[in-house]
């Protein structure tokens, strides 16, 4: 399994590398918004996140994006994700409910990929 930690920006071809093991069109990836990093790939986000885990990060600071390549750029980064899911922490959806947040998450996300 393909997993990259993301530290630095990204090339579209570096992403549409560790695309290609599950889902050639886009990448499954999670951001840690307290330490401001990424991890890319896997089959799904709960093994970013473990990486993430294993790395120092806290799960509270972890939240599931998707990244689609072929979309248009307003419709590449969307916020679901199964671990996102966190009632004790407001969001009881998959998708990432409080505004802030999605813009801290954008930020982050934006600074590597695009």
């Amino acid at each position: 399994m393909n997993i990259k930690i993301v530290k630095s920006k990204m090339s579209e071809e570096e992403l549409r590398e560790i695309a290609k093991d599950f889902y050639s069109t886009m990448v499954k990836g999670v951001v840690d918004v307290e330490n401001e990093t990424l991890a890319l790939g896997g089959e799904y986000h709960m093994d970013a996140n473990a990486v993430l885990l294993e790395n120092g990060s806290v799960q509270r600071n972890i939240w599931g994006f998707n990244w689609y390549f072929d979309k248009p750029k307003e419709e590449q980064l969307e916020y679901v994700s199964l671990i996102n899911i966190r009632p004790m922490q407001g969001n009881r959806m998959m998708e990432v409910q409080d505004s802030i947040l999605r813009d801290k998450m954008k930020k982050i996300i934006l600074k590597y990929l695009s």
